[in-house]
């Protein structure tokens, strides 16, 4: 089965909540793959990946200006990366206290180890098995690889897993910060009104988060926030009192409305427009796929545990 394409022009963009999840389940997946090889964060990390695009020495404040960071967090992870052996630091000739970066032969292999962990840690998290979950993994990494542009003049574009981690670790940082800078929300209480304007009626707090892969207590404090604002209320089933329900309140429904365009235009705008019309295809199926998958192993795995029931 081949994802269906999409629009050259994208203006029938429309985007869920399994967009968000599956995007979710990319960025902890890509981060648990850099936190089992690396002690780097994923700043300094991108930081020598940078450098490893790079032709020779690069200057430290135009690689802060190139990555939009701040001269102090370059600095910081500039020192982080010297004290691992990852890169050499020199001044410039004729300016002392000018400083170049450039990355050393261990900072060269060590972004080849976590490559291949990055890569092995989507393998795990994602269902691979049926080639047609393969094929949109595999797509959705090489989109992903196409969000940040190379250095100019720097070395041809390598290990894409390492290049999508950067790019969803930016992409998911800027949707965060867009959503509430709009409508002053949290990521995750945006992921519940998503998710409860797509449904339409009300859901038990337990399997709300279920579906977006929240934890109880962060669905249940989510909740909480959202109750507080007014963008939701709790009920109750006279058959079962301690099942708690959440809906949302005409107020929470329009918010519902505005959240969805803010995620199809951050979507469009940092996302489609850098990538190939199969790319987009992939990155829109590929949170409707998954979830189905996972859906069907719980249910395999409930079977199982029934079958293994014996009297009491």
């Amino acid at each position: 089965m081949s994802p269906a394409p999409l629009s050259p022009a994208s203006d029938d963009l429309t985007l869920d909540s399994t967009y968000l999840l599956g995007f979710e389940m990319a960025h902890r997946a890509l981060r648990e793959g850099l936190a089992s090889l690396s002690s780097l964060n994923v700043t300094q990390y991108r930081v020598l990946t940078k450098l490893l695009q790079a032709p020779g020495p690069v200057n430290q404040g135009e690689l802060g200006r190139l990555l939009a960071l701040k001269p102090n967090v370059v600095t910081q992870a500039a020192d982080a990366l010297q004290q691992e052996g990852y890169v050499s630091r020199s001044t410039g000739d004729a300016d002392g206290r000018t400083r170049f970066l450039s990355i050393t032969d261990a900072g060269r292999a060590h972004v080849q180890a976590v490559n291949e962990a990055l890569i092995a840690s989507l393998y795990a998290t994602f269902p691979t098995e049926d080639p047609t979950y393969r094929t949109i993994l595999e797509a959705a990494i090489a989109a992903g690889s196409r969000i940040e542009p190379p250095l100019d003049g720097g070395q041809p574009p390598r290990y894409p897993a390492t290049r999508a981690l950067v790019a969803v670790e930016l992409v998911r940082q800027e949707t965060e910060r867009t959503l509430r800078d709009v409508c002053g929300a949290s990521f995750s209480e945006c992921r519940m009104v998503q998710r409860l304007a797509e449904v339409g009626h009300p859901v038990r707090v337990g399997t709300l988060g279920e579906s977006l892969m929240l934890s109880p207590v962060n669905a249940a404090r989510a909740t909480d926030r959202l109750v507080k604002r007014g963008w939701a209320r709790r009920l109750r089933s006279p058959e079962d009192r301690k099942a708690v329900y959440v809906a949302l309140t005409d107020e929470g429904a329009f918010q519902g409305d505005v959240i969805g365009a803010t995620v199809n235009e951050l979507a469009r705008t940092r996302l489609w427009a850098n990538l190939a019309a199969e790319h987009r295809a992939a990155i829109q199926q590929m949170g409707h796929i998954v979830m189905a998958d996972l859906q069907r192993r719980k249910a395999a795995q409930e079977r199982e545990l029934l079958g293994q029931l014996q009297p009491a």
